[in-house]
């Protein structure tokens, strides 16, 4: 294999394959990418057997053939290049790359080694704009489970109904439901992709265009004219989720979002000492925010709000879990519906149908009881 290709085209490439590859592969060879020839491109792919995906960069092929690479090694190397025209060419079991003055001679494994990624059958899709699904990816990702102890909570439930597109996720603690309108679209299914699959696939999907996305009963594969993403499904049971979404509620609030974001950022400084807990006091035409931890000291903080229904209530809540859901809405106000202080309470963006998030509550530490 020989073939010219720029710098710039070459590190990005590796990359993005790079994104499926972990930091401890199980076999030697998912360590490495895999770059394939095509005509006036080169495809570089990377695996870790759950997560794969492949990238097409422009080249000029000079000779058709397959290599592998050391992707960490390769990556390095690409960046410290001189920028310009780079020269990959094969040279037995050594992979040269060069750009004057600059050379080095890698050494590869057999392209017959690397797994093939898997091709999902299109009985099931649908199409839509890229940003959107970032967007809907962004709101329920942060709300997964990271252990491994629940495996189905460790990803995003997508429940795919022909013209709706519903994306799930929760921990135990909390539950973000996000649902988008779909375009075009053929067939039903439900599946859980693993929140590590996801996270790539927000580092490498663009926010321009569309994405079309394919669903098996083993394998998803989200594709666009740049890229391919497939990943293996977890394959568990996920909760009824619906059953936990509170459908009354004796209060409501509503508060700007940039105001609470600021306060409850200045309480975390003392609420990451006590799990995280920030106690909330909705009264009158303000909300009271505080915090408190016995070997550091006390936060106190107010922000105005909006008084919709109900009475005055005091509720403690996890700071990280409030700030996660302030970092992915972009309306004017967010609606707290509650019923009580034990109760799970709705947090909605104003004017935002699309998405909520179920919180549940704290206790409130022996201080703030007394």
């Amino acid at each position: 294999m020989k073939a010219i290709l720029t710098k710039k085209n070459l590190l990005q490439g590796i990359r993005t394959a790079s994104h499926a590859i972990t930091s401890r592969p199980t076999l030697f060879v998912l360590g490495h990418v895999l770059l394939s020839s095509e005509e006036d491109a080169i495809r570089i792919s990377g695996t870790d057997l759950e997560t794969g995906i492949s990238t097409v960069i422009p080249a000029q092929v000079l000779t058709p053939g397959k290599v592998t690479l050391p992707a960490s090694v390769a990556a390095e190397i690409a960046g410290l290049l001189p920028d310009g025209s780079v020269t990959l060419e094969q040279d037995g079991s050594l992979i040269r790359l060069s750009s004057p003055p600059a050379e080095f001679s890698l050494v590869g494994l057999p392209p017959d080694e690397f797994p093939d990624l898997p091709e999902v059958p299109e009985d099931v899709w649908f199409e839509m704009e890229a940003g959107q699904l970032r967007a809907a990816l962004r709101r329920t990702v942060s709300a997964c489970s990271t252990d491994e102890l629940y495996p189905v909570l460790c990803g995003v439930m997508f429940v795919f109904l022909g013209d709706t597109l519903k994306l799930v996720g929760t921990d135990n603690h909390r539950l973000a439901v996000d649902t988008q309108a779909v375009p075009a679209g053929s067939g039903q299914a439900r599946a859980v992709v693993p929140l590590r699959a996801l996270r790539g696939l927000l580092k490498i999907m663009p926010g321009q265009g569309s994405v079309r996305v394919h669903i098996s009963e083993s394998q998803m594969m989200f594709r666009w004219p740049e890229a391919t993403l497939v990943a293996a499904l977890i394959q568990r049971q996920f909760p009824d989720y619906e059953r936990v979404i509170p459908t009354d509620f004796d209060r409501r609030w509503v508060i700007r979002p940039e105001p609470l974001a600021a306060a409850l950022r200045r309480a975390e400084i003392v609420a990451q000492e006590d799990m995280q807990r920030v106690v909330l006091r909705f009264r009158g035409g303000k909300v009271a925010i505080s915090a408190r931890a016995g070997d550091v000291g006390e936060a106190h903080d107010e922000v105005d709000a909006v008084r919709e229904r109900g009475d005055d209530l005091e509720i403690a809540f996890n700071c990280g879990y409030l700030l996660d859901v302030l970092n992915v809405i972009e309306t004017d106000g967010l609606a707290f519906e509650m019923s009580g202080a034990l109760s799970p309470a709705v947090l909605r963006p104003e004017g935002d149908d699309d998405y909520l998030c179920v919180v549940m509550p704290m206790e409130k530490g022996e201080e703030e009881e007394a």
